[in-house]
């Protein structure tokens, strides 16, 4: 399961259990509209809760990776900023 928050030309996932194909359809989803209305975009990755993901979805970010190479400004993978100690 993933959440999924698009704010301000900052879009955050949060990967919570095993990263399936439709949760990375969704991300897609999600990241290509922020992309298409608000041109480069930074990603924020809280893979803190995942356990593990399906060979599928390492196929599908390969070629993810490789059509968007150039639309962000800046990708974290962290935990979420809620949670990081002040």
């Amino acid at each position: 399961m993933i959440t999924v928050t698009n704010t301000d030309k900052l879009v955050t996932v949060a990967v919570l259990g095993e990263f399936t194909l439709t949760d990375f359809k969704q991300f897609e989803e999600a990241v290509e509209y922020a992309i298409k209305f608000q041109g480069k975009v930074n990603l924020l990755l809280d893979l803190s809760e995942m356990t593990g993901y399906t060979i599928d979805v390492a196929w599908e970010e390969m070629k993810f990776s490789r059509a968007h190479k150039a639309d962000f400004e800046k990708v974290a993978v962290g935990p979420d900023r809620e949670r990081v100690p002040r």
